[in-house]
């Protein structure tokens, strides 16, 4: 195992006497152990291989670890953070520390000098966790937490804190590390500190955040050393009329009087460990419904076959209701379905992607289009075919054509299942596009931010009503729709292409519909390339030949 980076070959593994409390999310396994203070045969052992007296509560078989199914894996332990403790008693800062909280307490205290070992007594470390062995290292990087998406009301689905150890200094303060985790259906934050508060002397904080993104894969890792003289944060406490003894309990209340003497920040991407294989998307090639099947009244679809894939073989409701017992049998539909319709959204999002990469830059400027939108760079059918410019406007509209796609077929799920699943799908854009502003277009102000969303929504109801009016209308409706929405009313566009995205609406369309309720409920969609349409678009429709001869035979009668 490597601590901090670095191979430890003699590490100590906490006992397997109890497994734990788990969680599994998009192949990250989460998992956080409790158990009570080691007794005095495992302490004794502890010590004997540290080289240094423990705490005084020394929980040595509590840990948190973060696994992914490539193989990578980060885990917080007793042992290992106390063997970053310094052993030689050798740093100047501490020494220094500990010579004046003996002269404090020299007075009260004779035997005092007892109390400073030959090692770090305040027990600080600079414990950043421990890598599983092989994993990747992680690198330098400038991109912090995005905390504006942590600050967001996502549903928490597993947290837990746990003490690593704790010592009260022979009641003169207090010395701990602990780790607070919580998941959210998108991304987890794992936040450990180390807090030493050594009463008229020092206040010390140490974290370690570890953020992973389940849609990138990508691990973000932050160290930050936070240190000051008692007297300065007590003063400060004081001038804010607030209780100071009850403030200095807590880290919480004073992490931000604290400048900071050391920072890191570092990163990884879990999904390049994955083969090529398992990170290649699959084209969108729906089975067709089997010779033998059979379409009734209420558009139930029966197979006799039943192969996968295929058509459903009993009702949508026995389907849908099948599919999420099958996946997470203790968990309520709800949360299934916010899953699989994040899948479907990023999905439709990675239709018209595309990057800023000036975002990161120092003094750098974006470049602008005429409109003063952001003009990132795209690639793809929608961008170097049709020549749409790869904005976030371009983005939002074609990833909610694919959104407008998918909710026509969601229509079809029976209406106690159907709600659920429309609310979901719509929730995921304005997270994935509140992201974007963040991270890609730097909007840090969430006053502007809502002010976008909110027009985004509005945006989204009178696509929903155009979109289906071209449906039921026809599809010279349906392209004045995709005239006016993806093409921004252009006049100058070449119609040939609002041509190929009509004709790419109702091939999906159908190809959806062909789609059984379970491989929905899977999130098994995948959309393809609408290169294909363009020779279809380009053939003479029967209307518009019989059109043609209609229109030749007045001419020839006046000859």
């Amino acid at each position: 195992m490597a601590v901090n980076g670095r191979t430890q070959s003699n590490s100590h593994y906490p006992s397997t006497a109890d497994a734990g409390n788990s969680i599994t999310q998009h192949g990250f396994n989460i998992t956080t152990r409790k158990l009570p203070i080691l007794k005095a045969e495992p302490i004794e052992q502890m010590t004997k291989n540290l080289g240094i007296a423990p705490p005084e509560m020394i929980f040595g078989d509590n840990l948190v670890s973060i696994e992914h199914e490539s193989g990578w894996g980060i885990q917080f332990n007793t042992y290992d953070a106390l063997d970053r403790v310094d052993k030689t008693g050798g740093s100047m800062l501490q020494v220094a520390h500990s010579r004046e909280w003996q002269s404090t307490r020299e007075k009260k205290h004779e035997g005092i000098t007892e109390v400073v070992k030959p090692f770090d007594w305040s027990y600080s470390t600079n414990y950043k966790g421990t890598l599983r062995s092989p994993s990747a290292p992680f690198e330098t990087t400038t991109t912090p937490i995005p905390l504006e998406l942590l600050k967001r009301p996502d549903p928490i689905l597993f947290f837990d804190e746990v003490i690593l150890y704790e010592d009260e200094m022979a009641d003169n303060g207090i010395t701990m590390y602990s780790c607070k985790i919580r998941v959210m259906p998108a991304r987890l934050l794992l936040l450990c500190r180390f807090f030493m508060r050594l009463d008229n002397v020092l206040l010390r904080i140490r974290d370690t955040r570890v953020y992973v993104d389940f849609g990138t894969g990508e691990v973000t890792r932050e160290y930050v050393a936070k240190e000051e003289k008692y007297e300065v944060v007590r003063q400060k406490l004081a001038s804010r009329g607030q209780d100071v003894p009850a403030q200095l309990r807590d880290s919480n209340n004073i992490i931000d009087l604290l400048p900071i003497v050391n920072k890191s920040l570092e990163r990884l991407v879990v999904s390049h460990l994955l083969s090529v294989s398992q990170a290649t998307p699959r084209p969108y090639q729906p089975k067709p419904p089997p010779a033998n099947s059979v379409v009734g009244e209420d558009s139930s679809r029966v197979s006799e076959g039943g192969e996968p894939g295929s058509p459903s073989t009993a009702t949508p409701e026995f389907s849908i209701a099948k599919e999420l017992h099958k996946r997470m049998p203790l968990v309520t539909e709800t949360y299934v379905a916010y899953g699989v319709c994040e899948n479907l959204v990023k999905e439709c999002a990675r239709q018209a992607d595309y990057r800023i990469p000036q975002a990161h830059e120092k003094n750098v400027e974006v470049p602008k289009t005429k409109d003063g939108e952001d003009l990132g760079v795209g690639a793809g059918w929608w961008f170097e075919t049709l020549g749409l410019t790869p904005t976030f406007n371009t983005w939002a509209q074609i990833t909610f054509l694919h959104m407008y796609l998918l909710t026509c077929r969601l229509r079809c799920f029976p209406p106690a299942h159907a709600p659920t699943w429309h609310q979901h799908l719509l929730d995921h854009f304005f997270y994935i596009a509140e992201d974007r502003m963040v991270t890609t277009h730097n909007i840090a102000a969430r006053s502007i931010r809502n002010k976008y969303l909110k027009d985004l929504f509005v945006q989204w109801r009178g696509l929903m009503a155009g979109y289906d009016e071209g449906l039921v209308r026809g599809d010279a409706v349906l392209a004045t729709a995709v005239w006016r929405n993806i093409f921004k009313a252009d006049e100058n566009v070449d119609f040939r292409g609002v041509g190929e995205v009509v004709s790419y609406i109702r091939g999906v369309l159908k190809g959806l519909d062909d789609l059984a309720d379970k491989s929905i409920a899977s999130g098994e969609v995948v959309f393809g390339n609408p290169e294909s349409e363009r020779d279809g678009v380009l053939q003479k429709s029967r209307m518009m030949a019989d059109s043609a001869q209609e229109m030749k035979k007045p001419a020839k009668a006046a000859q």
